[in-house]
């Protein structure tokens, strides 16, 4: 199951694009997905539970042929995580606001 990109990478905030994303050839400041990149993420997470993250960002630099630190990965995937985690209570709270609205 594929899980939703978060709009966080939409559009490009700062002066560093984003691991898995590449800037837009008729915009700059538009992120594109890269999604070997993006994938090769996931699987790294999984790999995560098993290994250390200088060892998953060596194999996803390997993998990808695109730099990625043992820290930039550490905070790629906190912040992946804290997404999923506002996302999941934006979906409750609707959910519950719906449900007092109907009843």
């Amino acid at each position: 199951q594929r899980r939703k990109r978060m709009s966080r990478y939409s559009n490009l905030r700062g002066p560093t694009v984003p691991w898995g994303y590449k800037q837009s050839e008729e915009n700059k400041y538009v992120l594109e997905p890269i999604e070997e990149q993006l994938e090769a993420l996931e699987q790294a997470e999984q790999y995560l539970k098993q290994s250390t993250y200088s060892e998953v960002a060596r194999w996803l630099t390997e993998y990808t042929g695109r730099k990625i630190s043992s820290m930039g990965l550490w905070k790629r995937i906190k912040k992946d995580k804290a997404d999923r985690r506002r996302y999941a209570q934006q979906k409750r709270f609707t959910a519950a606001i719906q449900i007092e609205g109907n009843a």
